[in-house]
């Protein structure tokens, strides 16, 4: 049995400037806002760590800066946007999206002061609805061209939630199959208490798991590819249970990213893809519920706190971004995996997960490209990922594993 040590668990959740974790995570790009919701203000966020602003200059361009003012620090969220960029609301100092000082107000026409002061800058791309950011060396590596953003018919992007734990920790539960069993049979009660045939490989982009599930007819099967495309990028087929209407097509995919905040806070972006060929129709947006776990949602005689006369246990709607929003935050803001009890089967891809991450850091360490950083473009025309799920006929399994195993 493989056991995470205190230190590889630190190691595998530190994402600040300098960890092992944080330079690996710099080698990729993030999305760090919805390109739909970024108009004519400017925004405060934080990503691994470093508090950033984000904001959309008067030609379009997106741009992303160091939040604090060069000159007497004032947080720049509250700057207003012109044309050539983005102006400071204490004194006026004027920056455009790449840190370049354009006004310094109150120097006289002649100072150079503007001349040798830099604000900090990071490369931001649009893509699929989301505003990417690389925070990493340059030269920048290409932003993947995921089908899911780039390819023929409807995408749909959004704030899945925010959590009060570790990225790590919402990475992990999407390369889990069989907690969809469990903590998902409220919402999916079809494959509730199902125990899966399962097998994990490593890929191109990173690792992937196949399950199948019995279903309550004779020989239907469930059948689900799920993927982890690194640095964090969960991709599975549970988009389709959204839909309306008859089946047929290539099945609707989903990718959430599992942005670090900072070390215990996690921004989780999600965007579904109906590829042109399904003629299903989204019956309703789920995540536009809004629903959220309450902060501190499980606390000793909590129950007591909020009523004289309590309902004792906890109420977990059944729509599965919170199953699974709730359970993980359960963890803790860092699990200590130095006390878990992994098993060889259910466990693999967790253990192969966080042996890829160790191993990929090393790369970094060397100066090497981490898997899955894009260089050639000729390869990234648009990354094809086959994630999915679908019921699927004892002969459809048998001819799967058959072309797997191939």
């Amino acid at each position: 049995m493989e056991m995470t040590t205190r230190q590889e668990n630190a190691i595998l959740t530190q994402v600040g400037r300098g960890t092992p974790m944080g330079e690996l995570l710099r080698r990729y790009w993030w999305p760090v806002g919805i390109s739909a919701h970024l108009k004519d203000k400017p925004t405060f966020i934080r990503v691994m760590g470093e508090d950033l602003v984000l904001f959309r200059d008067g030609k379009g361009r997106a741009g992303v800066l160091g939040a604090y003012c060069a000159h007497r620090r004032a947080n720049l969220c509250l700057g207003d946007v012109e044309m050539g960029g983005l102006r400071c609301r204490y004194h006026g100092w004027l920056y455009d999206v790449e840190g370049r000082l354009l006004q310094t107000p109150g120097e006289p026409p002649e100072s150079t002061l503007k001349d040798g002061i830099r604000q900090l800058a990071y490369p931001v791309e649009e893509l699929g609805g989301l505003v990417f950011a690389y925070l990493g060396p340059e030269p920048a590596p290409l932003l993947p061209r995921y089908d899911f953003l780039v390819g023929d018919g409807e995408t749909y992007v959004t704030v899945q939630g925010l959590q009060d734990c570790n990225w790590l920790q919402c990475v992990e539960n999407g390369l889990d199959p069989v907690h969809p069993s469990f903590t998902h049979g409220g919402a999916w009660p079809d494959i509730r208490s199902t125990e899966p045939d399962l097998g994990f490989e490593e890929t191109e982009w990173g690792l992937v798991y196949k399950a199948y599930r019995k279903s309550d007819k004779e020989g239907e099967f469930n059948y689900r590819e799920h993927h982890l495309l690194m640095p964090g990028i969960s991709c599975g087929g549970s988009g389709g249970r959204y839909l309306k209407g008859p089946a047929g097509g290539t099945p609707v995919s989903a990718a959430r990213w599992s942005v670090p905040i900072d070390d215990t806070h996690t921004l989780l972006m999600r965007v579904r893809f109906k590829p042109a060929d399904n003629p299903g129709k989204y019956e309703g947006d789920p995540f536009s519920k809004r629903w959220k776990p309450p902060r501190d949602f499980i606390e000793p005689y909590k129950e007591y706190r909020d009523s004289d006369n309590p309902v004792l246990g906890y109420e977990i709607p059944p729509l599965h971004f919170v199953e699974d929003g709730m359970v993980v935050d359960s963890l803790g803001p860092r699990v200590d995996r130095e006390n878990e009890n992994l098993g060889p089967t259910i466990d693999n891809g967790i253990i192969r997960l966080r042996s890829m991450y160790l191993r990929e850091m090393e790369n970094v360490r060397l100066g090497r490209d981490p898997k899955n950083v894009m260089r050639d473009p000729e390869k990234n025309r648009t990354v094809v990922i086959t994630a999915y799920e679908r019921w699927v006929s004892e002969a459809e399994r048998q001819e799967l594993e058959e072309s797997t195993s191939a």
